[in-house]
Parts: C-alpha cells; structure tokens; sequence
C-alpha cells in the first residue's frame, strides 16, 4: 500500500492508495488526531467479493462496489463503458494531492485533486478523452468522501418561495440521503449542501463534516450506506442527457467540493466555511440598503421616486436600489424582458437625473436586471425568438411570463454584455440586483442539453462585466433563495435569501443560510407590516432586530409609517451602524434553549473583544418562571461589562460585570417575555482575571 498526506490551516488529510480497491481516505480532520491511525483491509464478508472493494475517492463499479461511483461514461459510437483503474498518487505540493485512474481501452483518464485551502478541503475532478473516440459523460461526481463512522445523521435542507430555510436531520440507516435540484439552478431548497455528524452533534459539541457544491445548476449531494455498511457522500452537477460529449483532446472540469471539518459542533463548521466564503468573495462596505419593490412594486414614475429617495435618506439609508419596472414598456411582469433601455414615458432624459438626485442625498445608486430572461413580448424576442431555450417543434413553456435565455450563445452574451456596459457607461450605477425568475424548463435548445452551459455563461458574462467594471457589485437574487451556492459567490457580494421580509420566516431562513453563507451576505430588510405576504404584524423594534444581524436594508413604503415607527427605525439603523465594523467580519453563533419559542444568536468580533447578543422571543413560554440565558463559549479567565442596547434614543442600560465562567454557568436573565419581542445586549471584554 501506498500512503500519502497533505496538511495546512490545522487539517490533515491522509488517502492510501490500494491495489485492489482503489484510493482510500485513511483520516480527514484536525491535526495531531490522526496519530494512531491505521488503515485496515476490510475482512471478506459473506458472499461479498474476495477482494471487498468498500467506499474509495475514485470507486468505480465493476469490482463489487456497490456505490453510485466516481464516473459513468460511454465511448462512441461503439457504446462501450468506461471503467478507470487507479494508477497514480503525486504529492503536489504540502496541501494539493492529485488521485489519477484510467481506462486505457477507451482513452479516458481522470484526476480527482484534494487540495486544502482556507481552512477546507476543495475537491475536483477532471476528466480526459485522450483516446480517438467520442466520450458520453454521462455523470462525474466533483468528489466522493468515503465517511468515518460516527456519520450517523444527515442535515439537509428544503423549501419553497418565501418558504426557504426548512432543515430536516435524519438518521443515516441504509439507503441514501440525497439534497437534489434538477431545474437548472441551485433552488429554493438552499445552498446546494449537506451536513454529516455524529448523533450527538449540536451547534457546540460533536464531529461533524460539511459539503457544499460550488454551483449554481442542477446538482445532487447524497450520503449512502452501502450494503456492506461503510458510508460515502457523493456531490455532482447533473447533466442533461447528451450534453458532455468530449471528442479527442478534450476535457471536462467538475465545480469544485468544498468540505468542512469540525471536531466541536456546527458553529465551528461554519466559522471554517465563513473564512473561505469571505476569502473567495470582495470584501466591501456593507451599506443600509433600500429597496423600491415593496414600496412602489410597479407603481412609479420618476417624480416619485426622487421623493421616495428623498424619504429613504432621512431614514439613514445608504444605497436606494431601483427594483423591476424602470425599462422599456415594462408596467407589470408580462413583457420588456430584454429591452434594457430606460423607459422614455417614466425618464425622458434617461436615468441620469435620478442617480445625481440619489447622489446629491449623500447614498449611491443600484439597478435591478434579469439578464438571462426575455418577454415574448419584448422587441428583443420578436428580433431574435431563436435565442430562446426549447424545442424547434414545440411552444417553450413560460415562468412568470419569460422564457429563458441560451446563455451558451456568444450572440447572446454579446447582446447582453452591450446593453448592461450601455447602462453602466453612463456612470452613478454601481450596483445591479442581478434576478433570474425561473428556472430552466426545458433545458435544452434545437434538442440539445444546456443545463450546465446555462451557468457557465452565466458566470462568464459576470466575470466579463467586472474586468470592464472592476468597482460593480452584484446581488445573487433568484425569486428570493433560488440562486445561494459557492459558486457564483466570488462573482457576487450579497445574496437575497428570500421574498419574504416577514421576520418571523426570515429568522429561521437567515439561521439555515448562515451555516454557510456570512452574516455580511445575506440580504435582511425590514418590511412593511402588516407584511405583504403572510399577513402578520410586528414591531417596528422586532422587525429590525431581526435584519440586523445580515445585510441591514430596508423594503416599505416610509410615507406609511406611523411617526413612531420612522423614530424607532432611525434609531435601529444608528445601532445597526454603529456596530457593523466588526459585526461584518465577526463569527456567528446559534444558542441552543430548551424553550422551541426561545432564540438566541452571538455576534462575536475577530478579536473576541466585542459581542452582541440578540434575545428574541417567537411564542409564550411554558414556564411560568422564566429562566436566566446561560451564555457559554466565551474566552476563559475574562471579564465582560454587560450593556442592554437601548432602541428609543437614549444611552445603554449597563447591567454590570461578570466573569466568562459565571454567564457560562449561571447567565443573564434576558428573556423578553412576550412573544414577537426581543432585546439587544452587548458585552465588552475587559481584562483577564488574574489567577
């Protein structure tokens, strides 16, 4: 046997290559414990192969491996199976190890590569036609990760519109778990993720490993125990049948496999995929922002827009963002898709005097676009209807009334790359709320599959337009959640993870996206109450503590605001301010209570000198006698000066010290007591205590 190891940001990775199995993962985890691990040849089972081939990072089926495998490929026209055999194990450098197999009948070689990087592993693999045939790829995993045996539970998540951020855990028992999106985007079940833990795993305690897929297609993330009980996750994009066909020389490149180790519960987890996710992405002011949609919807011309910024600023908002309605004939969403010229009827001199307005009120200018969409009623349609996604015999079925862009055509790209520069040319936008309404029905264009070609050129027209705008930032919104991943997050510098601003959803959507996604990046705005969707109502108090903790914006008509409530948003948006510095590049933490009505989130700065604890109460508690809020994680032998933050102008409310050890054992009482409450409390650190 052969073994070889990579080390870096406190993890280890040691694969033992084995003649007769393939490539197995000896250890993943934190450094120093992988001391005393051995590899150990399964024993044959009963009536199992004489050889057992259990789970490998390239298993392949053919030699009794009962898993989905690393590649399912055919050679043309002769239909016959590519089946790889392991070959080669280098050691590129003291982070990157390349895994090679092949199959030399049919010319096809792959590579998987593990590298460590930012504090995770990153997994792709790459595949090879150096033979003199065509290759029909028909799947490739990015990675499969045989799994140690304190996987037991499985956490995914699913959703709907404006009802993202549900998570289920269920018991690995045998089967497979599979997370699965086959529209052509990530979706509205989340991030195209996975998370594998032991049973007694919480947000504090316990070995657990995360998988995110760096894509924003159809994709799949399973974990399965296989029949002779070992266990393996596997993540791929799913392609549409046909569409990777590699002639002679050729090669495809899965998205990369991002993984996350953690030997201390899922907050750590997240702390590992936050660092990577803020290293991957620019880091950039995060400004309060407003938002016309749910203020105006289509409702607006340019007089009352200049008001509505007017209105915005006074409220303390920094970057007014024009939502649908401001192009071409566009009233409501049955046509314009693709006509990205400023309407003449509600702009005669074009945009321009607007920006300067919103400029000259001291906030900077955003613009919403759906680039990769189109009206039938739109003159871009009735120029070009053979740019349109579908089937030459047959009507392409409409979402919200649009059809879908082939992203895949330098024609198109060209167009829309022309149009969006035309746009930005003129100067003052410096922000695009980037949409994408539907999902990809069919996938396919003159029969042919465009799934995965659909999002590559979506990243490639964003990449294009930021080297000819390299200051432009992007929000990722796809009908609210539909569109969260890792890889279209080095291209964006905000996610809007839902429609619905109802704070009672948006807790529970915000808490699900950040296991993976920064606080910094999620877009949280404050809505309209009675909200538009549920119909339910809250404080204006409540309302904005829940948006503090993300992307701070606002969404909601102020000309309707009670003076109350403009008063207490004002001085929501100072708090907001006055704490974001260090919130937005802090660590995020979830407190688990007994009380299911009970929510308590920690923001705590890269220096653990600054924390913020955010109380907030969703239903009547059962106990009569509420109990103290234990606040356990803080830095041993400190001291913290506790302050309530005050929400009506006026100076905190300082509660006194205490030592970290006490308000782990015996906590604060914080509870708000009513439901749909909440309070805000800030700690301190002062110095050590002296032993």
């Amino acid at each position: 046997m052969d073994s070889s190891s990579i080390s870096g940001d406190g993890l280890t990775c040691i694969v033992v290559r084995d003649a007769g199995s393939g490539f197995k993962l000896s250890f993943l985890g934190p450094v120093g414990a992988e001391d005393g691990v051995r590899p150990v040849r399964p024993e044959k089972l009963p009536a199992s192969p004489d050889i057992v081939p259990g789970a490998s990072l390239m298993a392949q089926r053919g030699s009794g491996y009962a898993g989905v495998g690393l590649l399912d490929a055919v050679c043309l026209p002769d239909g016959l199976a590519v089946r790889l055999r392991p070959f080669g194990m280098r050691k590129v450098s003291d982070t990157i190890l390349l895994l090679e197999a092949a199959d030399p009948d049919c010319g096809v070689r792959a590579q998987t590569c593990l590298e460590i990087s930012g504090g995770v592993v990153v997994i792709e693999t790459r595949v090879f036609n150096d033979g003199s045939n065509i290759v029909d790829v028909q799947r490739c995993a990015a990675g499969l990760l045989p799994l140690d045996d304190w996987s037991s539970d499985a956490i995914t998540s699913y959703g709907a519109w404006a009802r993202e951020g549900h998570s289920s855990r269920v018991p690995i028992d045998a089967g497979r778990v599979q997370s699965v999106s086959r529209l052509g985007r990530t979706g509205f079940d989340g991030s195209p993720s996975m998370l594998v833990c032991e049973c007694s795993a919480s947000p504090g305690h316990g070995r657990a490993i995360a998988a995110h897929l760096a894509w924003s297609g159809s994709h799949s993330i399973s974990v399965e125990r296989l029949p002779d009980g070992s266990t393996e996750l596997c993540a791929e994009p799913l392609y549409e049948p046909g569409e990777i066909r590699l002639a002679p020389g050729e090669h495809v490149v899965t998205p990369k496999l991002i993984v996350a180790v953690s030997e201390n519960g899922f907050d750590e987890l997240s702390g590992r995929l936050h660092a990577f996710a803020r290293s991957q992405s620019r880091v950039v002011p995060r400004p309060v922002h407003f938002n016309t949609w749910e203020a105006r919807y289509f409702d607006f011309d340019a007089a009352s827009l200049v008001e509505l910024a007017a209105q915005a600023a006074a409220l303390g908002a920094e970057r007014f963002v024009l939502d649908d309605g401001w192009f071409t004939g566009r009233r409501d969403d049955t046509s314009s898709l693709g006509d990205w010229e400023p309407d003449a009827d509600r702009f005669p001199q074009g945009l321009g005097p607007l920006i300067r307005n919103v400029q000259s009120l001291g906030m900077t200018f955003g613009l919403w676009v759906e680039p990769e969409m189109v009206s039938r009623e739109s003159a871009l349609y009735r120029a070009h209807p053979e740019w349109v996604l579908g089937y030459p015999d047959t009507e392409a079925p409409t979402g919200r009334n649009q059809l879908v862009l082939d992203m895949s055509n330098p024609d198109v790209q060209n167009y829309l790359f022309e149009a969006l520069s035309k746009l930005l040319d003129v100067g003052g936008i410096e922000y695009l709320k980037w949409d994408c309404n539907r999902e990809l029905y069919p996938a396919a264009i003159n029969g042919r599959g465009r799934a995965a070609s659909q999002t590559l050129g979506v990243y490639a027209l964003m990449d294009r337009l930021q080297v000819r705008f390299p200051e432009l930032e992007i929000e990722s919104c796809a009908s609210g959640g539909g569109r969260i991943d890792f890889g279209i997050l080095p291209r964006v510098t905000r996610f809007w993870a839902s429609d619905a601003t109802d704070a009672l959803d948006r807790i529970r959507i915000n808490q699900d996206l950040s296991r993976y996604i920064p606080v910094e990046m999620i877009g949280s705005h404050v809505g309209p109450s009675p909200n538009h969707i549920t119909g339910r109502t809250f404080s204006m108090r409540f309302r904005a503590l829940v948006s503090m903790f993300g992307h701070f914006g606002l969404e909601l008509d102020p000309s309707a605001l009670p003076e109350k409530d403009k008063t207490a948003l004002m001085v929501a948006i100072k708090v907001h301010k006055r704490f974001r510095g260090w919130m937005h590049s802090g660590r995020i933490r979830t407190l688990p209570a007994t009380d299911k009505h009970l929510n308590v989130t920690i923001v705590e700065s890269k220096d653990a000198e600054h924390i913020l604890v955010r109380v907030l109460r969703t239903g009547m508690s059962a106990r009569p006698l509420h109990a103290r809020i234990a606040l356990p994680g803080l830095e041993s032998k400190c001291v913290y000066a506790v302050s309530e933050v005050a929400f009506d102008g006026g100076p905190d409310t300082g509660i006194g010290s205490f030592s970290a050890e006490g308000l782990a054992w015996s906590g604060l009482d914080m509870d708000p007591r009513k439901p749909n409450q909440g309070r805000l409390f800030y700690l301190n650190r002062l110095e050590a205590i002296r032993s």
